[in-house]
């Protein structure tokens, strides 16, 4: 069996399962200032090279992938697109509002059983003004006795200025990790850890893991570490999305020298899962993180 192989490209970097991509990170993309430009994960592919993302589609240009998007950190737009504006019972774009996740550096890309990544970031708002720095680290290995990929998403947010205020969209209340799934996946299935089906139940719900499957059997499952605040998590979860909603329950403050620290896992398998094999991936990566 070949090993996963880490490769830096002008974007980014790629990883590789022998001459099979597995993913691109694309950390230095060009994009629309109203899509508020972020670093992302597109394309990603399970094992046999199913395409598992969407990658700025026409209704959501601002949705790339497995990515970050915060909606509303002050008065500037991480997420992209345009804000819900209650006054006006809808969605509009506010001129001079989009900030940027900007990528400053990588810091550490190791190879080995593990791939390991480690990148610095600084949040920008309209005017190119810093308002938290972020670290994220990544970590991509093998699962379920080698039949699938295993990641770990790690982010440790700092405010630049006295307070950082983090808060959902007005409407859908979406904001954390967010995954836009594509063909074959644009209308999957969803189950999580508490037993509830389709993404309509599980939407603001609770739970440790939520998992979904494609069409064409493929699936992943997203999963929220037992140290995170407010495990477990609220879900944002629609046919074709699967993401975490951290702000759901409200608002989060951090003060000057204060970290928000996350950790999530993604488990991506050739194959529909069930309950129980989901609840053994997300196993599998808790007892991985104790190892790493």
């Amino acid at each position: 069996m070949a090993e996963l192989v880490l490769q830096q490209n002008a974007l980014g970097f790629e990883v590789h399962d022998g001459e099979q991509l597995v993913a691109l990170y694309r950390a230095l993309e060009e994009l629309p200032r109203t899509e508020s430009p972020k670093p992302c994960f597109a394309p990603i592919y399970t094992p046999s090279g199913g395409l598992i993302t969407e990658y700025r589609p026409a209704d959501h240009a601002w949705h790339t992938g497995l990515f970050f998007g915060w909606v509303h950190v002050g008065d500037t737009n991480l997420w992209g697109g345009p804000w819900y504006l209650p006054e006006k019972g809808g969605y509009e774009y506010v001129d001079h509002s989009h900030g940027i996740q900007r990528h400053d550096r990588f810091t550490r890309l190791d190879q080995g059983a593990w791939l390991g990544v480690e990148e610095e970031l600084t949040w920008l708002d309209a005017e190119d003004r810093p308002l938290a720095r972020e670290r994220r680290q990544f970590r991509f290995g093998r699962c379920g006795q080698n039949k699938g990929y295993l990641w770990s998403i790690d982010t440790s947010i700092e405010p630049v200025g006295e307070k950082l205020v983090m808060e959902a969209s007005r409407a859908a209340r979406y904001s954390g990790l967010v995954l836009r799934m594509g063909p074959p996946f644009a209308d999957a299935r969803h189950l999580n850890s508490e037993g509830q089906e389709g993404h309509e139940a599980i939407m603001g719900q609770p739970a440790r893991w939520v998992s979904a499957v494609g069409a064409a059997g493929g699936g992943v499952v997203m999963m929220d570490h037992p140290d995170n605040i407010r495990h477990p998590v609220t879900w944002f979860t629609r046919k074709n999305l699967l993401g975490t909603g951290l702000l759901m329950e409200g608002d989060l403050e951090l003060n000057e020298g204060e970290q928000l620290v996350l950790r999530q896992g993604l488990a991506i398998v050739d194959r529909a899962v069930d309950g129980d094999e989901a609840q053994a991936l997300y196993g599998e990566y808790l007892q991985a993180l104790e190892i790493l």
